[in-house]
């Protein structure tokens, strides 16, 4: 062989030394991203979510005006890490935990449910394969009737005006009772189809006519003239509205009547289910409502 032929040789061989060595360092760096890529997906940690408070009134927040019946928006605080969310929903037709819904939002408005029924939720956060611990159970309740801002504003501003104004806890029972007639009336005549207030309140679209325009209760301007505007109402009396329309026992322990619908000056219970209450004071028996409702 010659030294030509040689000296062509050595520079091949180094030529695939070189080639062959820089596959070698390709193939460690590869590996090396890809054994980081897999550190790093093991390390992402998910926190549990931590559940945002349900908004009972004054508020679209949980429950959206005209839709409370069979629509709950359920909230909860962003999670870091975080790619999406998985909501679990229990209650109602959902007989066992059931996965709802996979959200990218830290919320998620839940429709189609069915009214005046009590749900679970609970939510937890998904980053790729990564899936975090479940938050807290939320519990809560779609409503008696729907109603939008205004109609809340007057059945709060009718309550107020009849028992609301009153200081001392005498008069929460009041208050409860008076909230429970303005909706069991709305409700029987609206969704239970009652023979005696279906008929009567047919032509009114929602709570507020009723109220206002009905007769059987007392004009915006009525209410306005003897001071009860939704700015003096309580939150005593919200809180008694807010739980005769979700029926939920909610001011101090007093459970709702469903079966009332007038208020009266007597001074005792009948069983008729028109005649409401009156109540044992300290100094006896006083007819707390002046005026016979209905």
């Amino acid at each position: 062989m010659s030294s030509t032929q040689c000296d062509f040789l050595t520079r091949v061989k180094k030529s695939a030394i070189r080639t062959i060595t820089a596959l070698i360092a390709c193939c460690v760096v590869f590996t090396g991203f890809g054994a980081e890529i897999s550190a790093s997906a093991a390390s992402v940690k998910l926190s549990k979510p931590v559940m945002i408070a349900e908004k009972k009134y004054e508020s679209e927040a949980t429950h959206p005006y005209n839709k409370q019946t069979n629509t709950l928006i359920v909230d909860w605080k962003n999670v870091k890490n975080a790619k999406k969310y998985e909501v679990y929903i229990k209650g109602g037709k959902y007989k066992s935990w059931t996965k709802y819904k996979t959200v990218t939002a830290s919320k998620c408005k839940v429709t189609g449910l069915a009214r005046t029924t009590t749900y679970k939720f609970k939510v937890r956060a998904v980053n790729g394969k990564t899936k975090g611990s479940f938050s807290s159970v939320q519990t809560l309740k779609t409503a008696r009737m729907d109603f939008d801002k205004g109609g809340w504003e007057a059945m709060c501003r009718i309550v107020y005006h009849e028992v609301g104004q009153m200081s001392g806890s005498m008069w929460d029972k009041p208050i409860v009772y008076v909230a429970d007639c303005v909706v069991n009336r709305y409700v029987s005549a609206k969704y239970n189809n009652s023979k005696i207030w279906a008929p009567f309140y047919k032509k009114y679209k929602n709570v507020q006519e009723i109220i206002y325009k009905s007769g059987g209760f007392m004009s915006d301007a009525g209410l306005t003239r003897d001071g009860a505007t939704y700015k003096k109402v309580t939150s005593r009396v919200k809180t008694g509205v807010y739980g005769a329309v979700y029926g939920k026992t909610s001011l101090n322990g007093i459970a709702n009547d469903y079966n009332v619908y007038y208020w009266s000056n007597r001074s005792y219970y009948s069983k008729d289910s028109r005649i409401a209450y009156s109540f044992k004071i300290p100094w006896g028996y006083f007819n707390i409502w002046r005026s016979y409702w209905g």
